[in-house]
Protein backbone atom coordinates (compact mmCIF):
# COMPACT_ATOMS: atom_id res chain seq x y z
CA UNK A 1 0.00 0.00 0.00
CA UNK A 2 1.34 3.41 -0.94
CA UNK A 3 2.27 5.92 1.77
CA UNK A 4 1.30 8.85 -0.45
CA UNK A 5 -1.92 10.76 0.06
CA UNK A 6 -4.46 9.80 -2.62
CA UNK A 7 -4.63 12.32 -5.47
CA UNK A 8 -8.23 13.26 -4.75
CA UNK A 9 -7.09 14.53 -1.35
CA UNK A 10 -4.22 16.53 -2.82
CA UNK A 11 -6.54 18.37 -5.17
CA UNK A 12 -8.45 20.08 -2.38
CA UNK A 13 -5.39 21.57 -0.68
CA UNK A 14 -5.10 25.19 -1.72
CA UNK A 15 -1.85 27.04 -1.04
CA UNK A 16 -2.75 30.27 -2.81
CA UNK A 17 -4.43 33.09 -0.87
CA UNK A 18 -8.20 33.38 -1.28
CA UNK A 19 -9.36 35.69 -4.04
CA UNK A 20 -11.15 38.95 -3.17
CA UNK A 21 -14.83 38.30 -2.54
CA UNK A 22 -14.22 34.62 -1.77
CA UNK A 23 -15.93 33.33 1.38
CA UNK A 24 -13.77 33.49 4.50
CA UNK A 25 -12.24 30.29 5.78
CA UNK A 26 -14.57 28.78 8.39
CA UNK A 27 -13.41 28.63 11.99
CA UNK A 28 -12.55 25.08 13.03
CA UNK A 29 -15.33 23.32 14.92
CA UNK A 30 -15.80 19.93 16.54
CA UNK A 31 -16.82 17.35 13.95
CA UNK A 32 -15.24 19.08 10.95
CA UNK A 33 -12.91 17.17 8.65
CA UNK A 34 -9.89 19.25 7.62
CA UNK A 35 -6.71 18.87 5.67
CA UNK A 36 -3.79 19.90 7.87
CA UNK A 37 -0.80 21.12 5.90
CA UNK A 38 2.76 20.29 7.04
CA UNK A 39 5.75 22.45 6.15
CA UNK A 40 6.52 20.09 3.27
CA UNK A 41 4.67 17.30 1.55
CA UNK A 42 1.02 16.38 1.14
CA UNK A 43 -1.67 17.34 3.62
CA UNK A 44 -2.99 15.11 6.38
CA UNK A 45 -6.71 14.45 6.69
CA UNK A 46 -7.98 14.96 10.28
CA UNK A 47 -11.22 15.03 12.27
CA UNK A 48 -11.43 17.88 14.81
CA UNK A 49 -12.38 16.52 18.25
CA UNK A 50 -11.66 19.57 20.42
CA UNK A 51 -11.14 23.28 19.73
CA UNK A 52 -8.82 25.40 21.88
CA UNK A 53 -7.37 28.88 21.55
CA UNK A 54 -5.13 28.72 18.47
CA UNK A 55 -5.11 24.92 18.17
CA UNK A 56 -7.32 21.89 17.80
CA UNK A 57 -7.15 18.30 18.96
CA UNK A 58 -7.67 15.97 16.03
CA UNK A 59 -7.72 12.32 14.94
CA UNK A 60 -6.02 11.08 11.78
CA UNK A 61 -8.34 10.05 8.94
CA UNK A 62 -7.99 8.35 5.58
CA UNK A 63 -10.03 6.70 2.85
CA UNK A 64 -8.52 3.21 3.23
CA UNK A 65 -11.35 1.50 5.15
CA UNK A 66 -9.84 -1.94 4.57
CA UNK A 67 -7.08 -0.97 7.05
CA UNK A 68 -9.51 -0.36 9.94
CA UNK A 69 -8.85 -1.83 13.37
CA UNK A 70 -11.26 -2.22 16.27
CA UNK A 71 -10.25 1.19 17.69
CA UNK A 72 -11.24 2.91 14.43
CA UNK A 73 -14.55 4.11 12.99
CA UNK A 74 -15.63 3.82 9.37
CA UNK A 75 -18.10 6.54 8.39
CA UNK A 76 -20.18 6.34 5.24
CA UNK A 77 -20.27 9.20 2.74
CA UNK A 78 -23.75 10.37 3.73
CA UNK A 79 -22.47 10.99 7.29
CA UNK A 80 -19.42 13.05 6.29
CA UNK A 81 -20.12 14.89 3.05
CA UNK A 82 -16.85 13.47 1.72
CA UNK A 83 -16.84 11.67 -1.66
CA UNK A 84 -15.53 8.46 -0.05
CA UNK A 85 -15.95 6.33 3.08
CA UNK A 86 -13.90 7.88 5.86
CA UNK A 87 -11.70 5.84 8.18
CA UNK A 88 -11.14 7.69 11.47
CA UNK A 89 -8.14 6.32 13.35
CA UNK A 90 -9.44 6.61 16.90
CA UNK A 91 -6.04 5.83 18.40
CA UNK A 92 -4.02 8.40 16.40
CA UNK A 93 -4.54 11.87 17.90
CA UNK A 94 -2.53 15.07 18.27
CA UNK A 95 -2.80 18.83 18.74
CA UNK A 96 -2.52 20.94 15.60
CA UNK A 97 -2.20 24.72 15.25
CA UNK A 98 -5.27 26.16 13.54
CA UNK A 99 -2.97 27.93 11.07
CA UNK A 100 -2.05 24.49 9.70
CA UNK A 101 -5.67 23.72 8.80
CA UNK A 102 -5.93 24.55 5.12
CA UNK A 103 -9.23 23.20 3.85
CA UNK A 104 -12.45 21.93 5.42
CA UNK A 105 -13.61 18.97 3.33
CA UNK A 106 -16.59 17.71 5.32
CA UNK A 107 -18.15 17.29 8.73
CA UNK A 108 -19.88 14.76 10.91
CA UNK A 109 -22.57 15.15 13.53
CA UNK A 110 -20.96 16.62 16.65
CA UNK A 111 -22.60 13.90 18.79
CA UNK A 112 -20.59 11.17 17.01
CA UNK A 113 -17.22 12.68 17.99
CA UNK A 114 -17.14 11.64 21.69
CA UNK A 115 -18.18 8.11 20.73
CA UNK A 116 -15.34 7.87 18.20
CA UNK A 117 -12.88 9.20 20.79
CA UNK A 118 -14.10 6.65 23.37
CA UNK A 119 -13.71 3.84 20.85
CA UNK A 120 -10.14 4.95 20.15
CA UNK A 121 -9.42 4.72 23.87
CA UNK A 122 -10.85 1.20 24.02
CA UNK A 123 -14.02 2.20 25.84
CA UNK A 124 -16.77 1.75 23.21
CA UNK A 125 -17.10 -1.47 21.24
CA UNK A 126 -20.89 -1.71 21.19
CA UNK A 127 -21.82 1.03 18.70
CA UNK A 128 -23.37 -0.71 15.71
CA UNK A 129 -23.81 2.47 13.66
CA UNK A 130 -20.07 3.21 13.59
CA UNK A 131 -18.35 0.77 11.27
CA UNK A 132 -15.04 -0.66 12.41
CA UNK A 133 -12.41 -3.23 11.61
CA UNK A 134 -11.17 -6.25 13.47
CA UNK A 135 -8.74 -6.38 16.37
CA UNK A 136 -5.01 -6.39 15.65
CA UNK A 137 -3.65 -9.56 17.27
CA UNK A 138 -0.10 -9.72 15.98
CA UNK A 139 2.81 -7.45 15.11
CA UNK A 140 2.85 -9.10 11.67
CA UNK A 141 -0.57 -7.62 10.86
CA UNK A 142 -0.02 -5.12 7.99
CA UNK A 143 -2.24 -2.60 9.79
CA UNK A 144 0.47 -2.15 12.45
CA UNK A 145 2.88 -0.76 9.86
CA UNK A 146 0.10 1.24 8.17
CA UNK A 147 -0.80 2.89 11.49
CA UNK A 148 2.88 3.64 12.17
CA UNK A 149 3.15 5.38 8.77
CA UNK A 150 -0.08 7.31 9.45
CA UNK A 151 1.32 8.38 12.85
CA UNK A 152 4.51 9.63 11.19
CA UNK A 153 2.42 11.71 8.76
CA UNK A 154 0.37 13.06 11.68
CA UNK A 155 3.55 14.12 13.45
CA UNK A 156 4.44 16.36 10.49
CA UNK A 157 1.56 18.66 11.46
CA UNK A 158 1.63 18.17 15.24
CA UNK A 159 2.14 21.31 17.31
CA UNK A 160 5.16 21.43 19.60
CA UNK A 161 4.60 22.04 23.31
CA UNK A 162 6.15 25.52 23.04
CA UNK A 163 3.72 26.41 20.22
CA UNK A 164 0.84 25.42 22.50
CA UNK A 165 2.17 27.64 25.29
CA UNK A 166 3.13 24.70 27.50
CA UNK A 167 6.17 24.93 29.70
CA UNK A 168 8.29 21.82 30.14
CA UNK A 169 10.03 21.51 33.50
CA UNK A 170 12.68 18.89 34.22
CA UNK A 171 11.77 16.25 36.79
CA UNK A 172 13.75 16.49 39.99
CA UNK A 173 14.91 13.33 41.74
Amino acid sequence: MSTETPRRLLQVVGTSPPSPGAPARPEPAIGQIWIAQPDEGPGVLVLVTEVNDGNVRALACSDDGDMAADTDAILERHLTGCPYRLLVHGDLACSILTTRLSYCSGRIDRDLVPRIVRRGRGMDYNSRDLGRGTRIVSESDPRVEAKARKLERLRTVQARASELGLKIHPLRP
